[in-house]
């Protein structure tokens, strides 16, 4: 394969703009980059309208609208997350439950739906520790493979909250839909840096891809990312801090008053997504980057978005190529996608006074 040589640096190609209806919303939140018939498509989960919204990605249009069956006998709960298989087998998963999980072809059509889930109703607590916080975003996708969904949890159980519960947590999940079997994923754990100390919820997010044969791991408080191989077995830990990260300060617990975890969320330079560039064969680490609390942030109820970002290069085989810094109140870094012309920053942050209800703008970069 030819190498690839980088002068590690990003170039502003333009902006796509998607035309917004009057049953979509502008915040999308769930989507997938797809092909079909040698189109790329953006896919996105159109939860107002209940459908599934095809853009193509280099006009902007929207070039087919499915909407979701209504089905007396596989109800579909609230849409939460989905995959995209093939034009036939697009999966729509619930929230925090397993059960429910909806198979629908292309024309939105409910095919079957999966309920693997065991609960232990005997008593509350029981129940709590037996569901399966089934967790479904862009930046953490349920992935199907060869009759398996793989997919994340985030327990309901506060596993933050003493070592004994991390260290019992297994936050990766494997679905067999054929046996309707459940198994939590025993090689991985959270991470032994977590050890020792009590943490605020927040800091227990993590993105996760998967990528070939390997599975790679990026923490919300880790400054390096862990990778493990196609069998779950750990092959190597990547140094891939932030320039701008400095010790994490928080006073712990997920029961801190509002105005306390308003501050650290806004204070702490903290890592949130991970994707991967097929096309240039890069990672982008996302990173939300610390800065000075103002009075008004304690009125809003996610003030960290008008923090900067950055987003840290890494090549292959994960060795540090760059880190570029993004100014905040533009655009909503969790909202990030690749396509074959560059990465999508989509100008969708709430605090954005260009914030069109019309429109998603996005700024097309390309990493060379």
């Amino acid at each position: 394969m030819e190498k690839v040589s980088f002068n590690n640096s990003f170039t502003h190609l333009g902006q796509l703009k998607l035309a917004i209806d009057s049953v979509s919303n502008f915040d999308f939140t769930e989507f997938q980059v797809i092909q079909e018939e040698g189109e790329e498509l953006l896919l996105v989960l159109n939860r107002v309208n209940f459908s599934l919204d095809y853009y193509d990605l280099e006009s902007g249009e929207m070039i087919k609208r499915t909407v979701i069956e209504r089905n007396e006998k596989f109800p579909i709960r609230p849409l939460y997350g989905f995959f995209y298989h093939n034009a036939d087998s697009v999966f729509l998963f619930n929230q925090m439950l397993l059960n429910g999980t909806t198979l629908v072809n292309s024309q939105g059509e409910v095919i079957t739906q999966f309920s693997p889930q065991k609960m232990d109703r005997s008593n509350p607590q029981e129940m709590m520790k037996s569901l399966v916080n089934h967790y479904s975003r862009a930046n953490n996708m349920t992935i199907y493979e060869a009759g398996n969904l793989y997919f994340s949890d985030m327990t309901l159980n506060g596993f933050l909250n003493s070592d004994e519960e991390m260290k019992s947590f297994r936050p990766a999940v494997q679905v067999d839909l054929l046996t309707n079997e459940v198994v939590r994923i025993d090689k991985i754990t959270v991470p032994e840096f977590y050890y020792g100390k009590v943490w605020p919820m927040a800091l227990g997010n993590y993105s996760r891809i998967r990528n070939g044969d390997l599975w790679v791991y990026s923490w919300s408080a880790l400054d390096s990312l862990l990778i493990f191989d196609k069998d779950w077995n750990q092959v190597k830990s990547v140094h891939a801090k932030s320039e701008f990260a400095k010790p994490l300060k928080y006073s712990a617990t997920s029961g801190a008053p509002k105005d306390v975890e308003i501050r650290e969320k806004v204070s702490q330079t903290t890592y949130s997504s991970l994707i991967y560039d097929a096309y240039r064969d890069v990672y982008y680490r996302f990173v939300t980057i610390g800065r000075e609390v103002d009075d008004s942030d304690l009125e809003e109820q996610f003030p960290q978005v008008k923090n900067d970002f950055s987003i840290i290069v890494l090549d292959k085989d994960f060795n540090f190529l760059t880190e570029k810094r993004f100014p905040g109140k533009i655009h909503k870094p969790y909202n990030s996608f690749v396509g074959k012309e560059g990465l999508y920053l989509s100008r969708t942050n709430s605090f954005y006074e260009g914030l069109s209800e019309d429109e998603v703008v996005l700024d097309i970069y390309k990493f060379e």
